[in-house]
């Protein structure tokens, strides 16, 4: 899995949503991508995409490459599969 991260305002949110659901409805059908968030200084989210192909990140702007250990230890699902999230950050 390739991570990215961005710092954007709450208002952009729901772009980076329809852009990870169109992407995984394409790309992902064993539901390894995930879009997680944690809140920042108001207005700021912070998110993270995960996905299993470097070329998916072109269409996240903005977003930089970062590695599994500098995703937070509590984020927020956003997008993609409840049963990975879980597993991933909560050890489930």
């Amino acid at each position: 899995m390739i991570w990215a991260t961005r710092l954007i305002t709450e208002e952009e949110v729901a772009s980076f949503e329809r852009l990870f659901t169109d992407q995984a409805e394409a790309f992902d059908p064993n539901d390894q991508m995930l879009l997680v968030s944690v809140k920042a200084d108001w207005p700021g989210v912070r998110l993270w995409v995960g996905v299993p192909d470097d070329d998916l990140l072109s269409s996240y702007y903005g977003f930089q490459p970062c590695k599994r250990s500098e995703l937070p230890i509590a984020p927020t699902l956003v997008r993609g599969s409840a049963t990975r999230f879980s597993r991933m950050f909560h050890g489930h």
